[in-house]
């Protein structure tokens, strides 16, 4: 073998290995979207850093094990740091991932990056103030809504990404909810959004009994009552939308002051609107804020997140955990992922 081809295999190799080795560190208030078989996370409050640039995927197109995860680093030294953001999958192939929020000066309030061809773009706000703690929803195929958020003015706006045309439409609905942040958005079956949780400006915390909708169709807001079990009002938790019309939402924290870390899982079948408790067979105690949950097939996987408020440095995690959600009736932490094949 050459020096060349000796030098050009080493570089390869290590090349391979940085790679292979990448185990990304803990973290809270991160991004998590799912395209294409690749869960891609972005940002989040790290320690000793403060807000992370940090950029990576989870490979789900193949088996694993939360003991050996399949990691890939996609991060640009220097590029925009972000947490408390929120992200959205789009794009005329739906193939970018739109990242909104942050509450950092300067920062772009909205960046996209094309996971097709790995390039990063900013987007123009069209006058968007800057926000934090907000949840994205996509609908109608193109479009992004974005409501309130953590904000200088309160605001409770309602903006719209076109996320083929790249402008920015305000909806002037009737009946808007009051400004509010630390909520989940999930978009329905019928592409009306359902807001769930958060905190009010007044710091009061929304019911969990007393939903908003949002109907993107007659540009509508409507209140909408749950009925059974009313789970404890909360922030910072997770929700995912199942093929078979759950919604499930799980932890966070239960109190203005954070003092309470939730351990508990909660369903809401959106036929009925109705409650229940989530039964896990196999509880492990995981009592966690500021995480992401994505649905990838019968797992729900749960990154990272914040385990308690208090201490420094921040107690915050740096594991993948998976719950079997395959069930109606229950549910089951597991460590192996299979992937499902089409």
């Amino acid at each position: 073998m050459s020096y060349t081809s000796f030098y050009i295999f080493a570089f390869l190799l290590n090349f391979i290995f940085a790679f292979a080795n990448y185990v990304p560190s803990g973290r809270s208030e991160h991004t998590a979207t799912l395209v294409n078989k690749k869960i891609y996370f972005h940002g989040g409050f790290t320690w000793p850093d403060g807000p992370s640039n940090d950029f990576f995927y989870l490979d789900v197109s193949q088996n694993f094990s939360t003991s050996a995860l399949p990691w890939t680093d996609l991060t640009i030294p220097g590029s925009s740091r972000r947490a408390a953001a929120t992200a959205c999958k789009g794009g005329k192939n739906h193939d970018s991932i739109f990242i909104f929020g942050s509450f950092l000066p300067g920062t772009p309030f909205t960046s996209e990056f094309n996971t097709t061809n790995q390039e990063w773009t900013n987007v123009t706000s069209g006058g968007i103030a800057r926000s934090s703690s907000i949840s994205c929803a996509s609908f109608n195929k193109s479009l992004i809504a974005i409501f309130a958020g953590a904000n200088d003015d309160n605001a409770n706006y309602l903006w719209i990404l076109d996320s083929f045309a790249l402008t920015w439409s305000f909806s002037n609905a009737p009946n808007t909810p009051q400004d509010i942040y630390d909520y989940c958005a999930v978009t329905l079956p019928d592409e009306k959004i359902l807001y769930i949780g958060g905190q009010y400006a007044n710091t009061e915390l929304a019911s969990m009994g007393l939903l908003s909708l949002y109907d993107t169709a007659t540009n509508t807001w409507k209140n909408l009552s749950t009925s059974g079990p009313t789970p404890l009002s909360r922030v910072s938790f997770s929700a995912v939308l199942t093929s078979d019309k759950r919604i499930i939402i799980f932890a966070g924290t239960g109190y203005t002051d954070h003092s309470t870390v939730l351990d508990d899982l909660w369903i809401l079948d959106i036929e009925t609107y109705q409650w229940s408790v989530g039964n896990i067979l196999n509880p492990n105690g995981l009592a966690i804020f500021s995480h992401t949950a994505t649905l990838v097939d019968d797992y729900m996987i749960v990154a990272f997140g914040r385990l308690s408020y208090n201490g420094i440095p921040p107690n915050v995690s740096s594991t993948i955990y998976m719950l079997d959600v395959s069930q109606r009736d229950s549910y089951q932490w597991v460590t192996e992922f299979t992937a499902f094949k089409k």
